[in-house]
């Protein structure tokens, strides 16, 4: 995709970010930023910069999280792979040894 220019603004400031994703997937982007800070400061108690931290730190968790299951998901596809090499290798020789079966009951009668 070819990159461009998308115009957001967080919390009053305007950011014109160049990116190779849709510019509505950037906006929708841009519009839960503000949607989180705003819940985070509806108390009134939270200054932005603390709620930029809070945030950021949310997602570096909610990240974290989902590469530890992205890579457990990975492992139990790559076992999941393996089991079925073997049963098709299994099934292979089976097969083979179906055929020389037959080959020797053919020969007898």
């Amino acid at each position: 995709m070819e990159k461009s220019k998308v115009e957001i603004t967080v919390k009053g400031q305007t950011y014109t970010i160049i990116t190779d994703d849709a510019p509505e997937k950037v906006l929708a982007l841009a519009n839960g930023l503000n949607t989180t800070l705003d819940n985070i400061m509806s108390s009134g108690k939270v200054t932005l910069t603390q709620a930029l931290v809070l945030t950021a730190l949310d997602l570096a968790d909610k990240a974290k999280t989902y590469k530890t299951l992205s890579d457990k998901y990975k492992s139990e596809i790559a076992d999941y792979l393996e089991d079925a090499e073997r049963a098709m290798t299994e099934r292979d020789r089976y097969k083979r040894e179906n055929e020389k079966l037959r080959e020797r009951l053919d020969i007898k009668q």
